[in-house]
């Protein structure tokens, strides 16, 4: 709940989120533009293997094939288990802080549904598939806290929700670009299914906790199953095996009490540094809400300004 509350899309006004113009994808490729311009060269398929870690400090990364690239800094936006137990060795890491990334929780429940739809969701409480107002804004599958609640125990029992609960949005009412016109995009985040479904694909009961959903919709909105031209269904293990999200966290780790502020990853290292010298973390691991926000790489890139000031002062003063 306090994560949407400090949602701000850069106008100083929390809990108010926005759509990029060209997709998710156009963040990242301004992100990269803005780095080309600086000097930066970008490499994609470019799988790291392992860091190189010298007497405690990192001096470049082993990509998957045996290439070495050397660097005195390095930032990892990785999933902290990724980093810190496939990336490094424990041997160059403090027992603790591997006890704590261990523990790290990074479970989740989470079903991404996305639909190409040929004609926006017609509501019977508001009728007409003719863009309007409540296209716009967020179309929750949310009637009653009882609904939610059932959906949520199903899941803990290890069961997928018989009727489960939705956050959607259409982002097409506003931006265009994303499909040809005529047709729409509805993007659906889902709950819930239980988190073990992040060891195996379940392509299957997918599937079938995708069909309920949309049957769901189809009570307030009897148009949108005739209206889906082509559907995509994201469970947990998809998340984990293509994104590289450990258990299907979008958040790199689970936003309880105990996993938030000080203790973000790990108690001591809540301020973007970590036990290595030179290496920094800019994951979501990093950072308690907001969502997509570039705040973990802006503080992780004045963490290391600070530290290269500090060391040259330091030798000036020698």
């Amino acid at each position: 709940m306090a994560h949407h509350s400090i949602g701000d899309v850069g106008d100083g006004k929390l809990g108010s989120w926005g759509y990029p113009e060209g997709g998710m994808g156009a963040v990242s490729d301004q992100i990269r533009a803005s780095a080309v311009e600086s000097g930066a060269t970008v490499r994609t398929d470019a799988r790291v293997e392992h860091l190189l870690i010298t007497r405690g400090k990192v001096t470049g990364a082993v990509l998957a094939g045996g290439e070495e690239v050397l660097a005195p800094i390095v930032v990892s936006a990785m999933h902290p288990q990724t980093t810190f137990l496939k990336h490094i060795d424990s041997g160059d890491l403090p027992p603790e802080f591997v006890a704590d990334i261990k523990r790290w929780r990074s479970r989740s429940g989470v079903v991404k549904i996305n639909l190409a739809l040929a004609e926006l969701p017609n509501f019977t409480a508001d009728p007409g598939s003719n863009q309007q107002e409540h296209h716009t804004g967020s179309v929750e599958m949310a009637p009653s806290v009882e609904w939610i609640e059932e959906a949520f125990q199903e899941a803990r029992q290890g069961r997928p929700a018989t009727r489960p609960f939705s956050d959607s949005v259409i982002p097409t009412t506003f931006d265009r670009t994303l499909c040809p016109e005529g047709t729409h995009i509805m993007s659906l985040f889902t709950q819930w299914v239980p988190h073990e479904w992040a060891d195996a694909p379940h392509l299957e009961d997918l599937e079938a906790y995708a069909d309920r959903m949309i049957d769901c919709y189809a009570e307030f909105a009897p148009n949108i199953k005739g209206a889906i031209l082509h559907r995509d269904i994201i469970g947990p293990y998809q998340m984990e095996q293509e994104y590289g999200l450990i258990g299907g966290n979008i958040f790199h780790g689970e936003l309880s009490a105990e996993q938030l502020f000080h203790m973000r990853p790990a108690p001591g290292y809540a301020d973007y540094r970590t036990p290595i010298r030179g290496l920094y973390q800019a994951s979501s691991a990093t950072h308690g809400g907001g969502g997509v926000c570039g705040i973990p790489g802006r503080q992780a890139a004045r963490a290391v300004l600070h530290d290269r000031r500090n060391a040259r002062w330091s030798r000036r003063t020698q």
